[in-house]
């Protein structure tokens, strides 16, 4: 049983760090999103569709990551003790931040001021500028320092509280009561995006996203206890399928309500409230499909994804030292928009694991890689 379950969340694990990587493919070509290097589009319908593309995944990508990095938690605490836990997670989520401001950051800015900016200069020159000025830049692995953060408040839970939460104990939750918990989310999504609008930063965080974050980690944690996952049937899932496409289907229709998509990303309106409210149900209602989808269908491996799913970690880490080059190679070359966008991703998602299984080699890497 243990192993079967593992088998389709590491399958369910590859399947997001793939949307990852190519969400930040389709920022390059004009979806919606900050990356460090964006090519104008060479048509209007390619932006268009890479943003929805976007919205979609938003919604629910990275609060299936942090339920899923919440779901392990109690399992591995029990099984060190605070010591040991805490020092097994510094070595896994600190060591690739560190590396990432360092190393990481300097090759990135590198390849950007001289083949994005355009500007002549040395490595020996970027690595100076970076000890005079260094600055914490973590890129994609703001999840790593978040995940750390949010692992920490946990180990504090344990230590001062350790009271397991008992709630619908091996009986995955009704479709009411979840129902129940999406306005309070959305509300309180609508309410942080009023002073922090999605895209502005505090330190790395975008902190308009993370009323679903710390939520679904603390989700993770309880549906362990609880045993949700396992207990999670085909026939509680239909509901959930169903509304997914309705709720995918309707964005487009949501968006026509203002042409200025600045007003559904933040502050006091109507539109903001209408995409916060869009976003929790897509987020909850998604999650439930895709655990469905990948615990009854999805749930063994061939060669390829036994290969493949071992390397998923460390895949998230490079990837953008993977993609921002090939993109770079691609960008004085006069393709359609969306013509760049599948050759880029088709290059870069094969090549972010080969390279990742390559560093996975390197003796002791598996100690932080996995």
């Amino acid at each position: 049983m243990q192993k079967e379950r593992l088998i389709y969340i590491d399958n369910l694990r590859l399947f997001l760090i793939i949307l990852v990587i190519l969400l930040h493919i389709s920022i390059i070509y004009g979806g919606a999103g900050n990356y460090p290097i964006k090519e104008t589009a060479s048509d209007s319908i390619s932006p268009i569709m890479l943003t929805f593309f976007n919205a979609i995944c938003q919604s629910f990508f990275m609060s299936l990551f942090f339920l899923l990095s919440g779901y392990f938690i109690p399992s591995s605490y029990d099984r060190n003790g605070p010591k040991k836990f805490v020092k097994s997670r510094l070595i896994r989520l600190g060591i690739p931040l560190i590396i990432y401001t360092t190393l990481f950051k300097v090759i990135l800015d590198y390849l950007m001021i001289n083949f994005y900016e355009k500007t002549p200069l040395a490595f020996s020159q970027v690595i100076v500028n970076n000890l005079k000025n260094p600055g914490w830049v973590v890129g994609p692995l703001w999840f790593v320092e978040a995940l750390l953060i949010f692992t920490f408040v946990y180990v504090l839970y344990r230590i001062f509280i350790n009271k397991k939460i008992i709630l619908f104990n091996n009986k995955f939750p009704s479709a009411k009561s979840i129902i129940l918990i999406i306005p309070a989310l959305a509300i309180l999504t609508f309410i942080v995006r009023i002073f922090i609008p999605v895209g502005e930063e505090i330190h790395v965080f975008q902190l308009g996203h993370f009323v679903p974050y710390i939520f679904y980690f603390w989700i993770g944690i309880v549906s362990y206890r609880n045993n949700w996952l396992n207990t999670l049937s085909n026939n509680q899932s239909k509901f959930w399928k169903i509304l997914a496409i309705i709720i995918i289907i309707s964005l487009p229709f949501l968006l026509l309500l203002n042409s200025n998509t600045e007003s559904f990303i933040g502050g006091f309106s109507p539109e903001s409230f209408l995409f916060s409210l869009w976003e929790s149900i897509a987020c909850v209602s998604i999650m439930i499909s895709l655990a469905s989808i990948f615990k009854n269908r999805l749930d063994k491996q061939g060669k390829l994804l036994a290969w493949a799913a071992p390397n998923f970690y460390t895949a998230y880490i490079i990837h953008a030292l993977v993609i921002i080059p090939i993109a770079l190679i691609f960008m004085p070359i006069k393709f359609p928009t969306y013509v760049k966008f599948f050759i880029v991703s088709l290059i870069a998602l094969p090549l972010c694991f080969i390279i990742s299984s390559l560093i996975r080699k390197i003796p002791h890497a598996k100690r932080v890689l996995g």
